[in-house]
């Protein structure tokens, strides 16, 4: 049925909501890594290839709650209730922590990362119309404007994040290691969400996160940390 929007000449893209999903059920812990590698791979192996690159990645849209808050928060209350419900200090720390490695995924899996407007910010909310408050202008978060800026520059520059082939080596333990790979290039992508760190085959890093120990033949991830490297 998925294909049919494309090879039927119906769609030329769409929102890939299967890749939110997720994302978030990865980052919440509901799923250990073999769901999300069952859900990426089910999408890239149902719709063309032609289609895989162009479509829409994102982690929040005005139909959904803010991904900030979408994190960390499954609240449902009245209408009165969520107007004034706001993130505590300690879930906004974990929700901006987890942010971090969505958003890397995001940005490293096929298709255009697209980004509603704010959640670079660090805007929160719950579903419409929580979600569509004014932009904050002067308070915007520095730390997560520049991350996502260098998400973009990274994929910008390097070819293979956006039209490589996407091949899954882990997933599982809270651990995920693919790699995107051309005719001129591989990467390796590695994420770890569990709570112990990670030791990974050592090669030159070209962007990361919470890295404990990096050496010619040493790498290892803290918890939380994320990194991409490049075959030598």
């Amino acid at each position: 049925p998925r294909r049919r929007y494309f090879v039927d000449g119906e769609l030329d893209s769409c929102m890939n909501y299967p890749f939110r999903t997720a994302i978030l059920d990865f980052m919440r812990g509901i799923d250990d890594g073999d769901q999300f590698r069952e859900r990426i791979m089910t999408v890239l192996e149902n719709y063309p290839p032609q289609v895989i690159f162009c479509n829409m990645n994102m982690l929040g849209t005005h139909d959904t709650p803010r991904i900030l808050t979408a994190l960390v928060d499954s609240f449902q209350g009245s209408r009165e209730e969520m107007a004034r419900r706001r993130l505590t200090p300690n879930q906004r720390r974990l929700a901006e922590e987890r942010l971090e490695m969505a958003a890397f995924l995001q940005f490293m899996l096929p298709g255009a990362p697209s980004i509603y407007y704010g959640d670079e910010a660090g805007m929160e909310g719950g579903k419409d119309p929580f979600n569509r408050r004014s932009f904050p202008w002067g308070k915007e978060n520095a730390f997560l404007i520049a991350y996502y800026q260098q998400l973009g520059a990274l994929r910008a520059k390097e070819e293979a994040l956006r039209i490589g082939k996407t091949e899954f080596c882990y997933a599982a333990d809270g651990l995920l290691h693919f790699t995107r790979t051309t005719s001129d290039s591989k990467l390796h992508i590695y994420v770890n969400r569990s709570h112990d760190p990670w030791e990974i085959a050592p090669a030159p890093v070209l962007f990361g996160s919470r890295i404990i120990a990096q050496g010619p033949s040493l790498l290892r991830l803290a918890p939380m940390g994320l990194c991409i490297t490049k075959e030598k």
